[in-house]
């Protein structure tokens, strides 16, 4: 019997290496592809160009918030059963709910037109960022078609099929985008091309991802369901809604506090230095729906928390190690990613390693539904950035927002690795807190030095 269990544990690990081998490849490939778009763009855009982009993009980031977590919730529940009926159940019943969201989509719009160019990204032109958030709307009914198909297939653990299809979408989106910014350079053409790219998702979505099964396009309506799935994963939501606003709220200081063309100078940077996140985003599609399905299980936790531990070690010294090669290096290089405040992305890039690290302990807490420690320990890092960036401001300028960063970021990743593993043996909880303190004290006086 032990014998069949240990068997059954190695091939769960090596099914977790390879969906990672899969997503890590793809996402690589895309990856370079976006960094590759960034300096083209702000060449092509200028900074205040880009700057306006940004808001489009932030904007984007916030609608998905209206779904209120209803594609996360799917995804556990979908990777907590192999019964095909009960999966097109939880597919149909997602499409009834995306329809209802649709409808209250369109009915909020208007009032966002007035709101985010008035009160949330007061610019020169109003009228621009309010087609901005008419397209934000747009982009998001465009991908609810495409956001059913990958999360049934991400609840089945089909991360072959998720990296074929990242692969091709990710790569004409990417190339298209270029293509725009190079040949028109406007910035709602740009944004256009990014809605078409939206119905050609739609196609190979079709193409590479899972088949869904029987009847999962007609709507299952249940009286009561509506109103119980939505409260079920309104916390779920508000996760994401503080780790999105974590994310997003330097280009709201920044936006209010300096020009248009430094919002785009801190954003193009920002960006760059964020692309470290294809590692930690590709753990985080991996990771979730089989945290989900193991704590499940009995003795799940306590099987996953000392890998959880180690893993968490290890990614906490592997990430301080690329920032400070990174450190190093990058200087003697040739400028050609076109960065503008080298200071500010050292500093942008140390809180993307941070942060990076943080999404293993962010996604089993998720999975644990431990959601309401997410969201304080978020609201927390929130509260950091700032407080911290009006306190340095006057004093650092555009570095300010950096600063601010690194400190919400060491916190917020000390207290969310502190959640995670807290259950553990006290020895080896607190030897794992001493390393990660030791870490980030070589580092700070290596970078002194």
């Amino acid at each position: 019997m032990e014998t069949v269990k240990i068997q059954k544990d190695n091939n769960e690990m090596s099914s977790i290496k390879k969906n990672l081998l899969y997503v890590y490849s793809v996402n690589l490939i895309n990856g370079f592809a976006g960094i590759a778009f960034i300096p083209i763009a702000l060449k092509s855009l200028g900074a205040e160009g880009y700057g306006i982009y940004s808001i489009f993009i932030i904007l984007s980031s916030y609608i998905y918030f209206i779904e209120m977590g209803v594609a996360k919730y799917f995804t556990r529940t979908i990777a907590q059963t192999n019964i095909e009926q009960e999966q097109e159940k939880n597919v149909r019943t997602a499409v009834s709910i995306y329809i209802r969201i649709t409808f209250i989509l369109m009915g909020i719009t208007p009032i966002l037109v007035y709101v985010v160019p008035n009160f949330i990204f007061p610019t020169d032109n109003h009228n621009l960022v309010g087609v901005m958030v008419i397209l934000a709307a747009i982009d998001y009914l465009l991908s609810i078609p495409t956001t059913i198909q990958v999360t049934y297939t991400t609840g089945k653990e089909n991360f072959y099929k998720i990296s074929k299809f990242n692969l091709f979408s990710g790569l004409s989106k990417n190339l298209s985008l270029i293509l725009a910014v190079i040949f028109i350079k406007s910035v709602i053409f740009v944004i256009l091309v990014m809605l078409l790219r939206r119905i050609v998702d739609i196609y190979y979505a079709r193409k590479y991802l899972e088949k869904l099964p029987g009847k999962s396009w007609k709507p299952l309506y249940k009286k009561g369901e509506f109103k119980k799935i939505i409260s079920q994963s309104i916390f779920l939501s508000a996760a994401q809604l503080t780790q999105i606003t974590i994310i997003s709220i330097g280009t709201y200081l920044v936006n209010k506090n300096f020009s248009i063309e430094e919002l785009g100078i801190y954003k193009s940077t920002f960006d760059l230095a964020t692309k470290i996140w294809f590692f930690s985003n590709s753990l985080g599609l991996v990771i979730f729906p089989r945290f989900s399905s193991l704590l499940t299980k009995e003795q799940g936790k306590d099987l996953l928390l000392p890998k959880l531990m180690v893993i968490n070690n290890l990614s906490w010294i592997l990430y301080n190690f690329f920032f400070l090669s990174v450190f190093y290096i990058l200087p003697n290089l040739p400028n050609v990613l076109l960065i503008k405040n080298m200071d500010l992305f050292f500093l942008l890039l140390y809180g993307a390693c941070l942060n990076a690290h943080t999404n293993l302990s962010y996604e089993f807490l998720q999975a644990d539904s431990k959601l309401r420690q997410v969201i304080v320990t978020s609201l927390l890092a929130l509260v950091l950035i700032y407080i911290t960036f009006h306190m340095t401001i006057e004093t650092y300028g555009l570095t300010a927002i950096g600063i601010s960063w690194v400190v919400s970021q060491l916190i917020y990743s000390f207290v969310m690795d502190i959640l995670a593993i807290k259950e553990i043996k006290r020895s080896k909880f607190i030897l794992s807190l001493l390393l990660n303190v030791f870490v980030v004290l070589i580092i700070g006086v290596l970078i002194l030095m």
